[in-house]
């Protein structure tokens, strides 16, 4: 099994390429932001930012991979037909290094993408992004939409410790497309699909 960890900070466009390439090749996507979502709903709690962080901190203190095995539990369960599986949400350094324990160092791919700050946050607005959105999505987007609200939200991100997980990449893809250096959507599709060609084989 390939794992292919895709990490960002907030935006920066990894979910949707997952999406559409997972949809191309079979390679299903696991967020661990799902589990955490199970985890607040398993304790009756509404999903909001103060109820996110006592149950993550909650499950911090289990373990500081705890969402990450808990997918790697779902993808075990997968069909034997995956040959590879989109990762999403990893924040910290030790949660790859249980991915490479589980999986096998030559088994796991990390690929960062990168936006600046305003383009992320003017990315909330996109229609794309507010067709379907699930109950829970609409609230946390609409709570991002106020600016301090994701400012903190990239600061609360890179104090768990994704920057370090990005800075580990084997590769980056640039998806600005508000400033320099400028890159059209079509471009990075193009680009990401040729790093999941080389990652496949």
């Amino acid at each position: 099994m390939k794992v292919i960890v895709l990490t960002s900070l907030p935006l920066a466009g990894k979910t949707t390429y997952a999406k559409i390439y997972g949809e191309k090749y079979n390679i299903p996507l696991f967020e661990t932001g799902t589990v955490v979502l199970e985890e607040v709903k398993k304790r009756g709690f509404d999903f909001i930012p103060e109820n996110i962080k006592k149950v993550t901190d909650d499950c911090k203190k289990i373990s500081d991979s705890y969402f990450t095995e808990r997918l790697i539990e779902k993808i075990d369960n997968l069909d034997e037909g995956i040959k590879a599986v989109f990762v999403s949400g990893i924040r910290a350094v030790s949660e790859i290094e249980v991915l490479k324990n589980h999986f096998g160092e030559t088994n796991v791919f990390i690929i960062a993408f990168h936006a600046s700050l305003r383009t992320r946050f003017g990315r909330l607005d996109n229609p794309d992004r507010k067709e379907g959105e699930d109950s829970s999505k609409a609230k946390e987007d609409e709570y991002l939409r106020n600016f301090d609200n994701f400012l903190a939200r990239n600061k609360k991100e890179l104090g768990y410790g994704v920057g370090s997980v990005m800075a580990l990449a084997d590769y980056v893809l640039n998806t600005e497309d508000k400033k320099w250096p400028y890159s059209n959507v079509s471009r990075c599709k193009k680009i990401f699909e040729i790093i999941l060609l080389e990652i496949l084989g």
